[in-house]
């Protein structure tokens, strides 16, 4: 039997505590990672894994099994990951999580430049709007926007936008474009939803040591930048975003920059991956792209 595959699925389902966990882990089937656990309990004599319709929890056996069949596999991973970058060669399966707004805008355009240099690796590309996490995700490397929270990961910054104002102009011929913070109040606004406190963002405006708060009014909610992005472009009212997310479109005159000399500066941008060394060529490679695509990376 391929004895790799039920082992890493089996592994994937006492981490996730599901199957169905595990399958969104390793982007397959669930049916696919039952027969996986059935393979390798027929091959093992013995049941890892105790289920019932609303819980998954390992078997004494399937404790033991777990620790020492993880640890068999970390130092798998490390060997190949020494071989490798002794030979110099980048090869192997990357899944890569990124932040959806910034994948799209500049992470995805530069890919043919990586796939044209790697053609070794395959890759799998998770986008979310929410929190990038790979030690949730299980991803290989993480391209987070926000703050940078405790982590195991080793990470590396590569760089930060400015939050900037704009409305298309049909809008603005509609309404005329406001002079001030303050006359936001009498303008309709395209918020973004906050999950950690369950209402849309206030609005943060920032000019020198200048600064100005509008409270949000919640008539016109997106959870997502694309969609506020596109409600911006359909003359539905002023939208806040990062500058590099709006520039094309600031570029071909579909929207206009409304109060330019009031911006305030956005998240970190970063890029999260394993703590181990040395780190596996296929990994390294993908942090350098990143790097060669959002300029020189600290961390």
């Amino acid at each position: 039997m391929d004895r790799l595959t039920p082992i890493r699925a089996f592994l994937a389902v006492a981490d996730a505590g599901s199957f169905t966990g595990a399958a969104r882990k390793l982007g397959v089937s669930r049916s696919a990672i039952t027969g996986h656990i059935q393979e390798l309990e027929r091959h093992l004599g013995t049941q890892l894994l105790n289920r019932t319709t609303r819980r998954v929890w390992l078997t004494r056996e399937g404790r033991r099994y777990a620790e020492r069949a993880g640890m068999l596999l970390e130092g798998l991973a490390e060997l190949d990951a020494e071989i490798q970058t002794r030979s110099g060669r980048a090869e192997g399966h990357l899944h890569v999580e990124m932040a959806e707004s910034v994948a799209n805008a500049r992470v995805i355009p530069r890919l043919p430049e990586f796939v044209q240099a790697y053609p070794d690796i395959s890759l799998r590309i998770s986008l979310n709007e929410g929190v990038v996490d790979p030690t949730v995700s299980g991803a290989d490397i993480g391209l987070r926007v926000g703050p940078l929270r405790d982590s195991p990961l080793r990470f590396k910054l590569l760089g930060r936008g400015n939050y900037i104002m704009a409305a298309s102009p049909a809008y603005l011929k509609l309404y005329h474009a406001p002079r001030h913070p303050d006359e936001l109040r009498r303008h309709r606004l395209i918020e973004f939803w906050d999950p950690d406190t369950g209402r849309p963002y206030d609005w943060q405006l920032v000019k020198g040591k200048q600064t100005v708060s509008v409270a949000a009014e919640g008539r016109l909610i997106v959870d997502n930048t694309r969609a506020g992005l596109t409600c911006a472009l359909a003359g539905l009212g002023i939208y806040e975003d990062l500058d590099f997310l709006l520039a094309q479109s600031l570029a071909e005159k579909r929207l206009v920059q409304v109060l330019p000399d009031w911006k305030r500066p956005g998240p970190p941008i970063a890029v999260l991956y394993t703590a181990r060394r040395p780190v596996p060529p296929h990994i390294k490679a993908f942090v350098d792209f990143l790097v060669s695509v959002f300029g020189s990376g600290r961390g």
